[in-house]
């Protein structure tokens, strides 16, 4: 019969190796929890386990073109009550800003980044959504605009001041719970869908 009986040396060994696997399985899972990509996919699962028991449709990276004039949204969320477009701030680090800012800023320890404020490229882009629904004789759709910081939950801060909503990804899931979205404003979802989907710049 072998002996399996292992040394002081070898079980000291294997413990060590185990332990080691594990603390490259915590740090991957933690670079995994702030991995953009990855904090942006979560949203639209989010949108997408939202929307699939509602009929509701999601559409994800749309880029838009009408007339010369682009607008970009992470997702858009389409249902009964209207559409909402939705630009989706991934990184993980703190955010700066106000409303009518034309930049917000981006902090990760001591390096700071500028950006345009997300809420006037939202507007704008919304009513280049306008333009495209006129042009197609389709009026009176609630829309709305939406930004959300979808980085991990423990490394995001935001101190950004605006009346207009920007919300972490969990307040999201508590916002689609509101009265307003389980309205019925008789919406074809759709033909809306394909109305934007005709207009996206295929990448």
């Amino acid at each position: 019969m072998p002996n399996w009986n292992l040394s002081n040396e070898a079980t000291l060994a294997v413990g060590l190796t185990a332990t080691a696997l594990v603390l490259l399985l915590i740090l991957w899972l933690i670079r995994r929890s702030t991995n953009p990509k990855v904090c942006r996919r979560k949203v639209t699962a989010l949108l997408k386990r939202y929307a699939g028991i509602r009929q509701f449709k999601v559409l994800a990276d749309l880029n838009l073109e009408y007339e010369g004039k682009k607008a970009h949204f992470d997702q858009v969320l389409i249902g009964f009550y209207g559409i909402s477009f939705i630009t989706c701030l991934s990184e993980s680090v703190a955010y700066y800003g106000q409303e009518q800012d034309e930049k917000w800023s981006r902090v990760d320890g001591s390096k700071k980044e500028y950006f345009p404020n997300p809420l006037i490229a939202g507007e704008k882009g919304i009513d280049t959504v306008r333009q495209i629904f006129s042009k197609n004789q389709v009026y009176n759709i609630q829309m709305e605009h939406l930004v959300v910081f979808a980085g991990a939950r423990k490394k995001t801060e935001v101190y950004v001041k605006a009346s207009a909503p920007v919300l972490k990804r969990k307040e999201l899931q508590q916002l689609l719970g509101r009265v307003k979205y389980q309205k019925d404003n008789s919406v074809d979802v759709d033909q809306l869908a394909a109305l934007l989907e005709k207009y996206a710049k295929k990448a």
